[in-house]
């Protein structure tokens, strides 16, 4: 490239480049004699995490860097053309936190350390560009709910499992009375002992099991310990993450993990010690586990209105601190699944409490639909859910079983509501006569669905098909998807009538490859990146997985990935579209909590020209995937993908 040529795109770089923007023009006139020019190529590291020699400040030209932490793999940031890296290590100083590592080729253009000091001391603009920037890594926040002060996000993704470990494990054989594994307990100060026999762990037996087993119980204390024991066990290894462990508990709702050391998990000498979630809470101090914690304690539908308020809080410190928006989207989903099985339950008890009368003995099970039935919840949520009982032996009690869960799915649809989930614009509610039903008449319905497929109802039965028990008697779901797998087994219809469905969001991108957004109105400028980003791969997964009968989840990435493993033709597609529906999550996470930082109404209207270039160009790779995965589907199911 000629010498003219390259003054030019440096001039260009420079002039455009925020922080050099604000620079009088002539300074960055004398910075073209400078600069260097440096070239890495894909999967070059650019900066190793650790490194304390800060000696440039680097401008991508073009290219992308990603810098992540290279001991846990969490994705710290992203940089591409007209946006910089290295101004941490130069403002801050000390070991880098970080690796920058190339995510393709790479054009830099490298500013020397003393001249960036020189120009921050001397040009306030360009000072000020850099000390709003360094504050992202390290908020000061006294919110309480601000979890994601650097200690407790240090404690949850940075630290191993076996650095809580502070004493070895209380044990105890089957045999023991329930007196000695307390006194146990008491001399070692532990709140749990571990049941072994024949040095093979067995199980766990905790102060929440003496409370509720023993003295609720009034159980005699000279009871054997392996009568009250529980056998489910979490195991985790020493070097797993915090994350994990808080993790496991939440979805499990259990309270302790044990942790051990090497393969042998079950064997008595491999395990260090057990760690509960009161561990994890007090090192660090406001946590998801506090936020659960809270929700298991909550006595009334009134206590548990403005904790979805101060969810929001703790996620968005937690992005301030750069968790993986991946991990964000986790515990969102965990704390909204506690939260709405809290205010079901309650709501259940009140009810009970004020009119017994009404009340009937039928097994009955809550469902989630939806992105709710799929585990994939954002900030911007509203209530798919349906009920299923079990059916009534007479036209007498199927009336009363009628009133009784009519009265339930009105007061909890409501307390929803009031909890900080919205109500269905849809109307796809419990409360709704259609989606509240006996389980023989929802069996029906599935049936005409998959059998005597019509148009408009498959748009509507597809988001059935992503039902996930949420509270209640889970085995009328498993009932519930057995009859649903026998029905899928004599379908012959209605797979190209849910590929019809499946393709009638496209991405927004057009034929030259311009993102299409609204003309007109309130979005205007604007696409919802839910409609037309995540649910055509939701869909498609959705479509595959029904093909293969698989049933045992209902989230996208599974689907994805069993399709992955199970249909080889499709298997570098849906590597691909894996990837995709990741990076629009993470996009449409990290777009929400900025909206709620800055106080603005969470929405899924995003507008590309606020994007990054490097974030545009990654969504216009991720829609022309999109657009592959709708071109197989329709190829599959002999469908025109225009329709």
């Amino acid at each position: 490239m000629k010498s003219s040529a390259v003054a030019s795109r440096l001039t260009g770089l420079l002039d455009n480049t925020p922080a050099f923007d604000r620079l009088p023009k002539e300074v960055r006139g004398r910075l073209l004699g400078e600069v260097l020019v440096r070239y890495y190529e894909k999967d070059q590291v650019i900066l190793a995490q650790g490194y304390s020699e800060h000696e440039f400040l680097y401008i991508m030209e073009s290219g992308s860097v990603r810098l992540t932490d290279a001991k846990t793999g969490r994705l710290v940031d992203e940089y591409g053309e007209g946006e910089m890296f290295g101004n941490y290590g130069l403002m801050k100083g000390g070991p880098l936190p970080f690796e920058a590592r190339a995510v393709e080729p790479v054009v830099c253009v490298q500013l020397a350390s003393e001249r960036f000091r020189e120009l921050y001391a001397t040009y306030e603009p360009f000072a000020a560009f850099f000390d709003k920037d360094i504050r992202g890594y390290a908020p000061d926040s006294e919110d309480p709910f601000d979890a994601a002060g650097t200690s407790g996000t240090q404690l949850l993704f940075g630290t191993r499992l076996g650095e809580l470990v502070s004493r070895g494990p209380v044990v105890c054989s089957p045999e023991a009375t329930v007196r000695e594994a307390a006194r146990s307990m008491r001399e070692e100060g532990a709140n749990s002992v571990l049941v072994a026999r024949d040095g093979q762990v067995v199980g766990i037996l905790s102060d929440i099991d003496l409370r509720n087993k023993v003295v609720a119980e009034d159980a005699p204390v000279e009871t054997p310990v392996g009568e009250l024991m529980s056998g489910h066990i979490i195991r985790l290894d020493a070097d797993a993450p915090v994350f994990k462990a808080l993790m496991e508990m939440m979805q499990q709702r259990a309270y302790h993990v044990v942790v051990s050391e090497g393969p042998g998990a079950a064997e008595r000498g491999s395990i260090l010690g057990v760690i509960s979630d009161q561990d994890i809470s007090r090192a660090q101090g406001n946590s998801p586990a506090f936020i659960t914690e809270r929700i298991e304690r909550s006595r009334s539908v009134a206590e548990l209105s403005g904790l979805r308020q101060e969810t929001d809080k703790l996620l968005m410190g937690l992005d301030n601190q750069s968790v993986r928006p991946e991990d964000l989207i986790t515990i969102n989903t965990e704390i909204n699944d506690r939260l709405m099985r809290r205010v079901i339950g309650l709501v259940e008890e009140e009810l009970k409490e004020a009119a017994p009368e009404l009340q009937v003995d039928l097994p009955w099970v809550w469902l989630s639909l939806g992105s709710e039935g799929r585990g994939e919840q954002s900030l911007v949520t509203d209530q798919d859910n349906a009920l299923i009982y079990a059916d009534p032996s007479s036209p007498t009690e199927a009336e009363r079983a009628e009133e009784w869960f009519r009265t339930l799915a009105e007061r909890a649809n409501a307390a929803l509501d009031r909890s900080g989930f919205a109500l269905c614009k849809g109307g796809i509610m419990a409360r709704n006569s259609r989606w509240r039903q006996p389980l023989g008449a929802w069996k029906e319905t599935f049936r005409r669905w998959v059998l005597s497929p019509d148009r408009e109802e498959v748009m509507q039965a597809s988001t059935f098909f992503d039902l996930r028990g949420l509270y209640g008697d889970m085995s009328l779901v498993e009932d519930l998807r057995s009859s649903i797998l026998e029905s899928l087994r004599k379908e012959r219809r209605f797979l190209p009538f849910l590929a019809q469905e499946a393709l009638a969001n496209r991405p927004p991108l057009s034929f030259f490859r311009r993102f299409v957004v609204e003309r007109s109105g309130a979005y205007r400028h604007t696409f919802n990146i839910k409609r037309r980003g995540l649910r055509p791969l939701a869909d498609a997964a959705r479509l595959l997985a029904i093909e293969l009968r698989y049933l045992e989840s209902t989230n996208t990435v599974a689907r994805l990935r069993y399709a992955a493993t199970t249909l080889p033709e499709l298997s570098k597609s849906m590597e691909d579209a894996l990837d995709a529906y990741h990076y629009l999550g993470e996009l449409r996470m990290n777009h929400q909590l900025d909206l709620l930082k800055s106080g603005k109404p969470t929405s899924n209207q995003i507008n590309p020209s606020f994007l990054t270039n490097t974030q545009q160009s990654m969504l216009k790779v991720v829609f022309s995937v999109e657009k592959e995965v709708q071109d197989e589907i329709a190829r599959r199911y002999g469908v025109d993908p225009r329709m």
